[in-house]
């Protein structure tokens, strides 16, 4: 799942950095007098995406590994409400969320 939970919407957006630092570089080959201004903004580009990077990976280190309760994969959660990694189900950390059921109920 390529845009399921913040990790990967971000890692995503990073990448498509990658992708239009490379095209603006490639852009200085058709306009060679600008070659130079097209390489630099295409390198600053390609910076940002790894500091992205970087910054997603702080942010993977310090999120929580929770079970999904839908499809029993790992996955992890970025702030209090994400969605899982692998079939999109809401998971919350807040006990808001937690479903309504009558404190005498069993399973």
């Amino acid at each position: 799942m390529l845009l399921s939970g913040k990790l990967n919407k971000i890692r995503t957006f990073a990448l498509l950095l990658v992708f239009l630092g490379v095209g603006v570089m490639y852009i200085g080959f058709i306009i060679p007098s600008w070659m130079v201004v097209f390489f630099i903004l295409g390198l600053l580009t390609v910076c940002a995406s790894v500091g992205i990077y970087f910054w997603i990976g702080m942010l993977s280190l310090q999120s929580v590994p929770v079970e999904c309760p839908e499809c029993k994969k790992q996955t992890k959660l970025l702030g209090r409400r994400d969605e899982c990694s692998h079939c999109r189900a809401i998971l919350s950390l807040d006990p808001k969320d937690a479903p309504n059921t009558p404190p005498n109920a069993t399973n």
